[in-house]
């Protein structure tokens, strides 16, 4: 099992170096995102480790090159598929690995797998954990944008339905971006 994971890491990373650089820092949300993974996969003993950690890995990887016309999903479905492929990764297990990365973004393709519906949270629930709200608000600030951070935390929030026990937990920590935001927001550096 491990190897298969460990070939899908150096994959990713390997994306991000034929790219050039992580401008959407994917490298340090992976990161964060298998950290979420490890700990549902102790509180939740049914989850497949290996697609679920296998997800963590394949489920961003259609990000670079950017583009605006597919979405990221649809791509890294694509790059995935290819890639398990080559390694002859056994059908049955490459379709719920598919799903879980397809899925991950509850668009077009609903989770319907334990699997898939974790990698939907932690893939959410990793934005909250994170400083990517504060990355996208700095970003949004230096290149005078419009970007809405707050839709963009309310519909990550709105994912965390899939496990309300712990979208409980984290009402506080989206309580407190959406005021440091705010806050951030205020200030100007003109």
């Amino acid at each position: 099992m491990n190897n298969i994971i460990e070939k899908a890491k150096e994959n990713f990373f390997q994306i991000i170096d034929d790219f050039g650089s992580d401008p959407l820092n994917l490298q340090l949300h992976v990161l964060e995102v298998e950290k979420w993974a490890k700990y549902m996969i102790k509180k939740y003993p049914k989850i497949d480790e290996e697609i679920l950690l296998l997800s963590v890995w394949l489920h961003d990887i259609g990000h670079y090159p950017i583009s605006t016309k597919i979405d990221h999903s649809i791509r890294s479905e694509e790059r995935a598929k290819k890639f398990l492929k080559k390694l002859n990764y056994p059908k049955d297990k490459m379709e719920k690995v598919l799903h879980c990365v397809r899925a991950h973004r509850c668009c077009d393709v609903i989770p319907n797998s334990i699997e898939a519906k974790v990698i939907a949270f932690i893939d959410s629930a990793s934005h909250l954990t994170d400083a990517v709200y504060f990355r996208m608000a700095k970003d949004n600030k230096e290149k005078k944008g419009k970007f809405d951070i707050t839709k963009k935390m309310q519909n990550d929030f709105r994912e965390l339905k899939l496990f309300p026990e712990i979208q409980k937990e984290l009402k506080e920590l989206f309580d407190a971006w959406k005021k440091l935001l705010k806050a951030y927001e205020k200030l100007s550096f003109d």
